[in-house]
């Protein structure tokens, strides 16, 4: 029964009232309510409503002033509104069953609920329930929880909190929480000031199993502070819940004095999802303990700062890290994940981040800081996956008297993908249970892989204050496992090694690989590699400072080129050198070797690698190549090595620096299988060479020779020696030079060597001759190559002749046929002198006739004095003509040739043009003339890349008799001949020329008979001649190489000539005009091609060749036409010709006489 009190206005009415308040025994009053007027203990349920207001007061003494006694109903539900004070010296608001619904709590600002014990309680599972705080005010404990929700353990449970004032508990944790479904958002203070208490709990095992997701978001100025954990959630050890737990974090979470920041340690079950985000703004810390203890299914993505710190005095037993997880302690295997974000910091008094468990796995990306301010930067007793773009570095604290700084370290093996820097920063004193200081490394790592940097970040920086990279069992042991490690940037030891693997090669499955494209340097040992059977990779560009000391096992030393050609000083390779006792280095790619070096272990070219040699001097080093080529290799440049064993890789001394011959020099045994040796030569005899001191094994018809550049005939050219031996033969020979036309290089061999030479190739000089001629002089060059190589320059350079060249052209200038073809021209030419000489007798033999006959004379020489008047014609009406009897008569006559000469398959064609003067005095008496004349004549002959010219002196004597009709004419020359020849040769280049003599010899008759029919003169005629030609001998200077010599030829033949002459005059103004024209056929008898023998200079061989040949029959012929002034001039034009076989000439002559 509900009891409503009167208003009471007086004061004595509000005392009683307040009496009556304050009694214990009031009863309860349920439903809505509010206070003022409301006193005492106020029940609620269904949709009931409370309201304090401000300044109010609702104080129940030691029961709770409300009571949640009924199922709410789910909206709005139960909804309390405080702006005043609700206080109890028990619980503020409390349950008493198993309830539903919703429960709403919201104190505003100024608003204060507080207890003695909890200050808001939920006592039942609340399935299927909702509770809503919104604090704005203060909510406290003085013993109890401020909020209490630990029974409130259903699944279906809903428990949103939202805090901008402070929830706090000065006895007890601040918060706790049971099952469901959580939500916390706080800006204010959530705190505990009791110590030894959290400010948020959920540590009640069970409830773990019923909770599906727990949100805590820590707003930018919000506070959530603990004296233990500031944060602490628990599973049961057997709990394989899987709640989605989120903590966000941009204010503060801290633990004052032993807690963590955040304590996830004692959550077993393995398929949580657990994210905490601590913004940039954000906090999490702890004064003496972890900042984070996590488990499995952990993510820390950090953007602010996580930090630990120790109490103070407690420097040597403090291991607070910023970050932990312990699967010890578990039981466990744990793996953790962490992203430290750019300019984020993760700082932990003993180490920035840290799993204590041997089967711990820690994943971090760092991009910001992470340091370990008396340990390490990432330290894990187990492995982990490292990939820094930031810093990490370990140190020690002056503080403490023992202090391992390394940058990571990672127990057993672990990778390690380094983008930014990585510092152990120093150590001090000795870690408990061991004798020796401890070290300080930047990596100190049981095994796996590390990477520090890439293409793109070689300013990665892994660094130690005694070592870069310690690879052990974190006790000086054997390492846990084989080591990887790949360097772009920098690893130095400042006071120790570079990099140092401890492996006694006890256990054969743990070795050291390092590839190395960066500097790696420590104070004596870049690396030290243990006893297992090791890969040190040396990168182009890479560099160490100190020894790389394989040890023991079987090492190799890797030269790795990424593009190009990678120099390297071999002399760096030995035992009391840099890279010291490997056994093998080998390459996949092109590696320049240099220096002196007494490295004796194995050079292996692999599947695809090739050393050049850059004057390397190795003597002890054995080269080999791997069968199965899956790119190009080989052995190249000039050097001296130990021994070879060579399988499918290409052998070129030639390619190097330089690109010159070159020598490998082998001071052992060379064995070749398979192999391409490419041997460059000189014209100079100098060639590519291995010289091998030991014994040559060539195996196999695959091996083959290719040679480039042009060879020299007559030279041999030595590929390969070997002292003690050669067995075998190469299989195949390709040449690269000019494709040559008559030789052909070939391998030849004798005990220790094997040669190159060029030998002919059965193809004759022949084969290219056209012609006669050029089968002749083809005789000759190959007369001429019998013997020695090399004797004749003519012969080697007929012989190299190459595809394009033409020895047929060669083959034709060589010849010098001109020499041959130029008798006959001259033979031509005294034919058209004795033609001459008996026009000169035709002439005086028709001085004094009458009528047509008188015209037969016309077309002779030019004469100097007169014969007897005429009546048509007086040369000189002055003068008395002479009596009739003897007459002496001088002449003169100019004359022109122009004779061309055809080809005649043999001989080059050629064309002849020559004038001369012809001057004579002759006594014509009665019927005879008798005579003497002397000439001059100059020609120059032409054919094909030749000419000559040739300078000719004549006498000749003649004389002629008529018998009336009959004239009967004879006479002789002789004339002696300068001759000067040149000629060009294009196989030599070079301009042979030469300078010589010869004589010329005529005699000839004719016989006529002389007609007259109607005014026309006619004069059938028969003439009989000999023409002979001698020249001297001759040798061609200018061409050394291509000249010719002859000791001299003649050539003379007889000929014939049957003709018909015809002429007439008459009167034409005054002028006489007197038409002439013979014409005529000639044979020539016996061998009418003149022949020569020549001979080379340079050879001595000697050829004979066929000129053109003069005309066995022609046709001869002339033209003209006088003409008789009556001032005693007479002016004359003629034409003469002849033509057959492929001959002909034509002349020409003009004739101003004055008769005086």
């Amino acid at each position: 029964m509900m009891i409503r009190l009167p208003l009471l206005q007086s004061s004595a009415s509000r005392f009683v009232l307040a009496l009556v308040c304050s009694g214990s025994a009031m009863p309860a009053l349920a439903g809505s309510f509010t206070v003022p007027p409301a006193t005492g203990q106020q029940t609620v349920s269904g949709s009931d409503t409370g309201t304090i207001d401000a300044g109010a007061t609702l104080n129940t003494g030691s029961s709770a002033s409300i009571v949640w006694n009924g199922n709410a109903t789910t909206s709005p539900g139960v909804v309390i509104t405080n702006s005043g004070t609700i206080t109890s010296t028990n619980r503020t608001i409390d349950t008493t069953g198993a309830f539903t619904g919703a429960f709403t709590l919201n104190n505003n600002a100024g608003g204060k609920v507080t207890s003695k014990d909890d200050a808001f309680r939920i006592n039942g599972p609340l399935a299927n329930g909702t509770v809503i705080v919104n604090n704005d005010g203060t909510i406290s404990s003085q013993t109890g929880q401020a909020l209490d929700f630990d029974k409130a353990t259903s699944a279906t449970a809903t428990v949103t909190i939202g805090n901008t004032g402070t929830i706090s508990s000065a006895g007890s944790d601040a918060i706790r929480l049971g099952g469901g479904t959580i939500g916390i958002t706080n800006s204010g203070t959530i705190e505990t000031t009791s110590s030894g208490k959290r400010a948020i709990k959920f540590d009640t095992a069970s409830n773990f199993d019923t909770l599906k997701s727990l949100t805590i978001t820590n707003e930018a100025g919000g506070v959530i502070t603990g004296t233990d954990d500031a944060i602490k959630i628990s599973s049961k050890t057997t709990s394989t819940a899987a709640p989605v737990i989120s903590i966000t974090n941009a204010g503060t979470i801290q633990s004052k004095s032993g807690g963590q920041g955040i304590d996830l340690g004692d959550i077993y079950s393995t398929n949580a999802t657990i994210t905490i985000t601590n913004q940039k703004t954000g906090l999490i810390t702890a004064a003496d303990n972890d900042g984070i203890q996590g488990t499995n299914g952990v993510t820390i993505n950090n953007y602010g700062t996580i930090s630990s710190y120790y109490a103070a005095g407690t420097a040597d037993t403090q291991n607070n890290s910023a970050v932990k997880v312990s699967g010890d302690d578990q039981g466990q295997a744990i793996t953790l994940k962490v992203n430290n974000y750019a300019g984020a910091l993760i700082s932990g008094a003993y180490h920035g981040i840290k799993a204590t468990g041997s089967d711990d796995n820690l994943i971090v990306t760092n991009n910001g800081t992470i340091e370990g301010r008396n340990g390490s930067g990432v330290n894990s007793n187990g492995t982990g996956t490292l990939t820094n773009y930031g810093t990490i570095s370990g140190t020690f604290d002056p503080a403490a008297s023992f202090g391992d700084g390394d940058g990571v370290d990672f127990d057993h093996a672990g990778t390690v993908l380094n983008y930014g820097t990585i510092e152990g920063l120093g150590s001090k004193g000795i870690k408990p249970g061991e004798t020796t200081p401890s070290t300080s490394e930047g990596i100190a790592i049981g095994g796996g892989v590390i990477t520090n940097g890439d293409a793109a970040h070689t300013s990665a920086l892994i660094s130690g204050a005694n070592n870069g990279i310690l690879v052990d069992d974190s006790n000086s042991g054997d390492a846990y496992a084989a080591m990887s490690i790949t360097n772009y940037g920098t690893i130095q030891g400042l006071d120790g090694y570079g990099i140092r693997y401890v492996n006694s090669g006890v256990d054969p499955t743990k070795s050291l690989t390092v590839v190395n494209y960066g500097t790696i340097s420590g104070t004596t040992y870049a690396v030290q590699m243990g006893n297992g059977n090791d890969l040190f990779v040396v990168g182009a560009g890479s560099k160490v400072v100190g020894i790389v000391d394989a040890q023991g096992g079987v090492d190799t030393l890797s030269l790795k080129t990424t593009s190009g050609v990678l120099d390297f000083d071999l002399g760096q390779v030995g035992n009391a050198a840099t890279y010291r006792h490997f056994e093998e280095v080998v390459t996949d790619g092109s590696v320049y070797l240099s220096g002196t070096s007494t490295f004796s272990g194995t050079l292996n070219m692999g599947k695809s690698g090739s050393f050049g040699l850059n004057d390397l001097y190795a003597p002890d080093a054995h080269f080999k190549s791997e069968a199965g080529s899956t790119g190009p290799r080989g052995i190249w440049g000039h050097g001296t090595i130990g021994s070879l064993d060579a399988v499918d890789i290409i052998i070129d001394p030639s390619t190097g620096p330089s690109n010159a011959t070159a020598t490998i020099a082998v001071k052992g045994d060379v064995s070749l299988t398979d192999t391409s040796y490419w041997a460059n030569i000189n014209p100079d005899g100098s060639s590519d060479l291995i010289k091998v001191d030991g014994k040559t094994t060539l195996n196999g018809a695959d091996n083959r020779v290719f040679v480039a550049g042009q060879l020299e005939w007559g030279a041999r050219y030595t590929l390969l020696s070997s002292a003690g031996g050669i067995s075998g033969t190469f299989g195949t020979l390709n040449t690269y030079g000019p494709a040559y036309l008559f030789i052909a290089p070939e391998l030849s061999y004798d005990a220790t060597h094997v040669y190159l030479e060029l030998e002919r190739n059965g193809i004759a000089f022949a084969t290219y001759a056209a012609t006669p001629n050029q089968r002749s002089v083809a005789g000759a060059l190959e007369r001429a190559g019998i013997g020695p190589k090399k004797t004749s320059a003519l012969y080697t350079a007929f012989v190299t002749q190459s595809l394009g060249d033409s020895p047929s052209l060669a083959l034709s200038q060589l010849s010098g046929d001109l020499y041959a073809t130029l008798p006959g021209q001259m033979a031509t030419e005294n034919m058209m002198v004795n033609d001459l000489i008996l026009g000169r007798l035709r002439q005086a033999g028709y001085t004094g006739a009458k009528g047509a006959e008188a015209a037969l004379g016309a077309g002779g020489p030019a004469r100097a004095y007169a014969d007897p008047a005429t009546p048509g014609a007086q040369a000189f009406k002055a003068i008395k003509a002479p009596e009739p009897g003897p007459v002496w008569t001088t002449w003169a006559q100019g004359y022109g040739q122009w004779l061309s000469t055809s080809a005649n398959g043999n001989a080059a064609a050629a064309d002849t043009n020559l004038g001369g003067l012809l001057i004579g005095a002759d006594l014509s008496a009665s019927n005879w003339v008798l005579g003497l004349a002397a000439g001059y004549s100059s020609a120059s002959t032409s054919a094909d890349a030749a000419s000559a010219n040739t300078e000719t002196w004549r006498i000749a004597a003649y004389g002629g008799t008529t018998f009336d009709a009959i004239k009967l004419r004879a006479g002789a020359s002789y004339g002696w001949s300068s001759i000067d020849q040149s000629r060009f040769v294009a196989l030599t280049g070079e301009s042979p020329k030469a300078s010589y003599n010869g004589t010329v010899g005529n005699l000839f008759a004719e016989a006529g008979y002389t007609f007259a029919f109607s005014g026309v003169a006619l004069e059938p005629f028969a003439g009989i001649g000999w023409t002979s030609v001698d020249l001297g001998s001759f040798i061609e200077n200018n061409a050394p190489i291509a000249g010719l010599a002859s000791t001299g030829s003649s050539f003379d033949t007889a000929y014939s000539t049957l003709g018909l002459r015809i002429a007439t005059s008459f009167n034409a103004s005054g002028i006489v005009v007197t038409p002439h024209a013979s014409a005529g056929w000639r044979h020539a008898f016996g061998d009418v091609t003149p022949q020569t023998v020549l001979s080379f200079i340079n050879t001595g061989t000697a050829f004979g060749i066929d000129g053109l040949a003069i005309a066995e029959d022609s046709i001869v012929g002339s033209v003209g036409v006088d003409f008789a002034f009556s001032t005693g001039a007479t002016f004359s034009l003629a034409y003469e010709g002849m033509a057959g076989d492929g001959t002909s000439y034509n002349a020409g002559k003009a004739t101003l006489a004055v008769k005086f």
